[in-house]
């Protein structure tokens, strides 16, 4: 028996308008569907030979490759939202409410973990564990050689703080404590380990995550710069001056730390050395989250003629051009690192783009600016230029309105998941938070993207959607 005959996203009326007799219902249809995705994620591995990963094993890419299979992915992802969704309809509201508003004391604890290097201490300590008092003050260290600097990193062991921290992560599902006041790394904790030997880590702070791929170094930017900025959203969004601003030095960080400066300028500032280093591997690890392809889809690059000039605004080292150049040595490059002076670089070297790219950078600023970018670019297009931009799309928690841009539309989830896939898909709003507090710039819907193409001088014409990386958002001159 079909439960919901249609989803919720096909309903012309809200869901809360349905009759509260359908609730258990719900509840059933979210049941069934985590137990048909497991259904579907066991049979894909079956017909691979291949093994779900194990949450007690540490991290690899190697045992998480199973993960990654298309069909699996998909699962997980209707997991990941129904079950987020039953416990939201089935606990009482007074629990989720106050869970909710109290839930910051996570990311403090999984910053204290990171600072006292935690998943280092029980790299090889394996599933038997740990008692926090070796975790605290790990054997083998020579407290000679580092003397008061252990004594001054350690100085949180006192009245059981380790166990109070681990154990609300461990309730969390980061780190497991196997028996009273002892723990170990599981698969998730394992991802803060940076695989350098503790001593090397208490001796020279400052490098510890140079050379990894900077997880360790997201984590903490998150659970500290982001996170104390975070908490002033609200006095910024309430200021009579600030509540409409689009100025990059008026937002939630500002009032924070107490400066004039943009994000950019405040990382840059001598004292902040240490932040900006981090900010930088922070957005290393970000970028390897991201398939390093993912510029070869949605886009036509083989129908460009010989020659084509690919222009990278903001482009960094210029990675992305050289997965397309490997991919479509037909193209010519130009990596252009600041797009405030795109339209004098163009004219100097002469050329006419045929497709100016943009990667991670709109999301940067507010319409406003966002505007003034593609107005530069506009005038330094040709009449045949197009625009892609790489960027997160995020989708409204409720149905889409129609468009005629071809590929806004998304294939709505299984009922009854909420029409953009819920949980499963939280990160994307997350990081339009962490735009919003830093630098008044935004995660955009498909209308807001359309409003700022227009505004810019461009055409929006197609859009190449790309859940759980970024999407292309194709634009032509007007």
């Amino acid at each position: 028996m079909k439960i919901f005959p249609i989803g919720f996203h096909q309903l012309k009326t809200s869901p809360v308008a349905l009759h509260t007799d359908s609730a258990l219902a719900e509840l059933r249809a979210l049941s069934n569907l985590i137990n048909s995705s497991i259904d579907v994620i066991e049979s894909s591995l079956a017909s691979r030979g291949e093994k779900f990963p194990s949450p007690y094993e540490p991290f690899s890419k190697e045992t998480e490759s199973p993960r990654m299979a298309p069909d699996v992915r998909s699962a997980s992802s209707n997991v990941v939202a129904a079950a987020a969704q039953l416990i939201a309809s089935i606990r009482p509201p007074t629990s989720t409410i106050v869970i909710t508003a109290t839930q910051f004391h996570v990311p403090s604890c999984l910053r204290a973990a990171v600072e006292v290097h935690a998943a280092e201490v029980l790299r090889d300590i394996g599933l038997q564990g740990l008692h926090v008092k070796g975790i605290a003050a790990p054997t083998g260290v020579d407290s000679e050689k580092l003397g008061t600097k252990m004594a001054k990193l350690y100085a949180f062991s006192v009245n059981g703080t380790p166990a109070r921290i681990l154990r609300l992560l461990a309730t969390n599902h980061i780190f497991t404590e196997v028996s009273p006041d002892v723990f170990a790394n599981n698969r998730i904790s394992s991802l803060l380990d940076t695989g350098k030997p503790i001593e090397e880590i208490i001796n020279s702070p400052q490098d510890k995550y140079h050379g990894t791929v900077g997880i360790g170094a997201l984590i903490e930017h998150a659970t500290d710069d982001a996170f104390k900025t975070s908490s002033y959203l609200t006095d910024a969004l309430t200021d009579p001056k600030w509540t409409s601003s689009e100025e990059p030095n008026q937002t939630a960080l500002n009032l924070a730390f107490k400066t004039d400066l943009t994000a950019f300028e405040w990382f840059e500032l001598p004292e902040n050395a240490r932040r900006l280093r981090r900010f930088g591997l922070a957005m290393k690890a970000n970028q390897e989250m991201t398939p390093q392809d993912e510029i070869l889809g949605g886009f036509e690059w083989k129908s460009l003629p010989p020659g084509a000039v690919i222009v990278d605004v903001g482009g960094g080292i210029g990675s992305m051009c050289l997965t397309l150049a490997k991919a479509h040595g037909h193209l010519s490059f130009v990596l252009q690192d600041r797009e405030a002076i795109i339209k004098d670089a163009v004219k100097k070297a002469k050329i006419t783009p045929a497709v100016f790219v943009l990667r991670a950078i709109l999301h940067d600023w507010s319409d406003k600016y966002c505007i003034i970018i593609l107005r530069h670019l506009r005038a330094a297009a040709g009449p045949k230029t197009q625009l892609v931009i790489l960027d997160s799309i995020v989708s409204y928690a409720c149905p889409e309105p129609s468009s005629s841009i071809t590929g806004s539309s998304f294939p709505p989830p299984p009922a009854p998941l909420l029409a953009n896939g819920g949980y499963a898909n939280s990160r994307g709003y997350l990081m339009d938070m962490q735009m919003l507090i830093g630098f008044n710039g935004s995660e955009r819907t498909v209308p807001q993207f359309d409003k700022i193409f227009d505004e810019g001088g461009w055409k929006l014409v197609k859009v190449h959607r790309r859940p759980g990386t970024f999407s292309h958002i194709i634009g032509v001159p007007k």
